[in-house]
């Protein structure tokens, strides 16, 4: 990786727990909302020779019926452009995250049955995405790798709203999409800020 822009050593400089709190007062500032960085399951914080990227993100969201939220928010610094994926079910209107106490109840049941997973949420990692969209009889937890593009696995189970019974699943994995020889001649290199 080559010298990092003034913009981007300034940044790096004050380490990464000082980016985070930038980045969060930019989302709040742009969104008008008070989210913090105790709302979310990972921060992840890359920076290039010309920006930073810090990212916010779940690893489980439930989506009741009608419901649609941010899975992940990413805020580059210094320009404050901010980019969200979206998880939906069955809305346009998205939102953050903040379950409620009986969203959690759900998501415990369905991923925490024998009460044995201490942290269903895997708090503190990226980890792939898991969604559980609320159906009319059954939930439908969907399982999948952040970027399929990169390989990765995914599955998809239905479950029995009442008996907690699995009606049908289905799971597989992504190829690596190919690399054409183009790629690396333009890939911005990113690498993870720890301190």
């Amino acid at each position: 990786m080559s010298e990092p822009n003034k913009d981007v050593k300034k940044l790096l400089k004050y380490g990464r727990n000082h980016i985070i709190s930038l980045a969060i007062k930019e989302l709040n500032r742009q969104e008008q909302t008070t989210i913090g960085k105790e709302d979310f399951h990972f921060i992840s914080v890359k920076a290039s020779n010309q920006r930073v990227l810090v990212q916010f993100g779940y690893n489980v969201i439930y989506l009741p019926k009608n419901t649609a939220y941010y899975s992940d928010i990413t805020v580059e610094l210094p320009s404050g452009t901010i980019t969200k994926n979206i998880e939906s079910n069955d809305t346009a209107y998205s939102s953050f995250y903040l379950p409620t106490h009986t969203d959690l109840k759900i998501i415990n049941e369905i991923l925490n049955p024998d009460s044995t997973n201490i942290d269903v949420f895997k708090k503190g990692i990226v980890h792939p995405l898991t969604t559980i969209k609320e159906m009319e009889n059954s939930y439908l937890v969907v399982f999948s790798s952040r970027d399929p593009y990169l390989g990765g696995v995914f599955s998809e189970e239905e479950i029995d709203k009442k008996t907690g019974e699995v009606i049908s699943s289905i799971n597989g994995h992504y190829e690596p999409a190919p690399i054409l020889p183009d790629d690396d001649e333009h890939k911005e290199e990113f690498i993870e800020i720890t301190n």
